[in-house]
This record gives C-alpha cells, sequence and structure tokens, in this order.
C-alpha cells in the first residue's frame, strides 16, 4: 500500500483586502467625492470628472469580469505535506502511529478550480482549493489541525485504499468514508459495502 500525501497549508490570519478591491474602493469614493464637491461648493473640475468617471467605470466593470477568470489569493504559505501512510499519519515533520489515533476527520469539499460564489463582487470567483481541513484526534485527548490543497490531480476520493484501510482500523466512520470517496447513491453504497464485506472475508 503506497503512501498518499496532500499538501499542507499555513492560512495567515487577520483582515485582508486585495489590491484590486482597495483600488476599486478609492476610484468609487473619489467619484462621489468629486461630484459631492462640484453639487455642493460649486467646484469647477473643468471636465476631467467626465474623464475620472469613464475610466473608473471601465476599471471596475473590467475587474467585475475578470473575477470569473482569477484565482482566490493563497494568503499564507505551504508547510510540508499530510502523508498517509499503512501504520502512520505524518503531519508536516510530525509522525503519529495507528495506535496513538483515536480518530480522524476530514472536510474536503474544496477543489482548485472550482466555481464560488456566484454574486457579482470584486472577489475572484474560482477558488484556490485550500478550504479543506484535516483534524487528528490522537487517544491522549490531544487535537491537532491542517489546512490542506485539493486539485483535480489530488483530491482525497483517490486515496480509497488507504481510506478503507484507516475505516478498519476504527478510526475512521462508515458515514466519514463514504463521504470522503464521495458515494452517495444508495445502490452504491451497498455495492461498495459489500466489496468490503468480501475483501475482509478473504484476508480473514
Amino acid at each position: 500500500m503506497n503512501p498518499r500525501n496532500l499538501k499542507i497549508f499555513e492560512k495567515k490570519k487577520g483582515f485582508y483586502i486585495s489590491p484590486e478591491n482597495i483600488v476599486a474602493i478609492s476610484w468609487t469614493i473619489l467619484i462621489f467625492l468629486i461630484y459631492y464637491l462640484k453639487a455642493t461648493y460649486k467646484f469647477n473640475f473643468k471636465g476631467w470628472e467626465t474623464g475620472i468617471l469613464i475610466l473608473g467605470t471601465i476599471y471596475i466593470i473590467g475587474l467585475l469580469i475578470s473575477t470569473f477568470f482569477r484565482y482566490e489569493r493563497e494568503i499564507g504559505e505551504y508547510s510540508g505535506k499530510l502523508t498517509f501512510w499503512k501504520d502512520r499519519i505524518r503531519i508536516g515533520n510530525k509522525e503519529y502511529n495507528l495506535e496513538q489515533i483515536n480518530k480522524i476527520e476530514l472536510n474536503a469539499n474544496d477543489i482548485k478550480g472550482m466555481f464560488v460564489n456566484s454574486t457579482l463582487e470584486f472577489s475572484p470567483h474560482l477558488s484556490n482549493g485550500l478550504d479543506n481541513q484535516f483534524l487528528l484526534s490522537l487517544k491522549n485527548g490531544e487535537k491537532i489541525k491542517c489546512n490542506f490543497l485539493q486539485t483535480e490531480s489530488e483530491k482525497i476520493e483517490f486515496f480509497t485504499e488507504i481510506f478503507i484501510h484507516y475505516h478498519k482500523k476504527g478510526i475512521i466512520s462508515w458515514l466519514k468514508l463514504l463521504e470522503i470517496l464521495n458515494i452517495e447513491d444508495y445502490n452504491e453504497i451497498q455495492k461498495f459495502k459489500k466489496e468490503i464485506t468480501i475483501a475482509n472475508t478473504v484476508q480473514n
């Protein structure tokens, strides 16, 4: 059974505004300010306000269109790999034997390039694939969390053999196994259940 791995990503904490959003917000404020000064204090901008309005409008429209083709920014850094072995799990530089593990949980519905957020806004609409979380609970009560990257070629649903093995070892539940392997159809579930039962019988 070959080990399988995924890239770990440490998200940077705090509030972040992209440069595009800063420019768009600043330009919008500038346009309102110009027309406010013109209407309230009779400032004469000698026609410059029209040019600024046109350029600002073109920029904002272009920015809104571009969001459908841009990826979300990766705010943080990659820090090693999450590796699944037959007898242990490695998170970065630390390894945990299966005997130490109480259970594992994964929330992994994010894939790089997946379309997210259909509302019209300045944020990119293509996912960076980093909103996935792995939780390791040890028998001593310690819990370790990390985020990881999923791409079309590196998805946990491809790790069928290793996760079935973990289910047999009792560290991953049946429902979580079905969720991870993306098995939802009732007939497919029954077929999969039968395959595991047969495999267990042969091994025994």
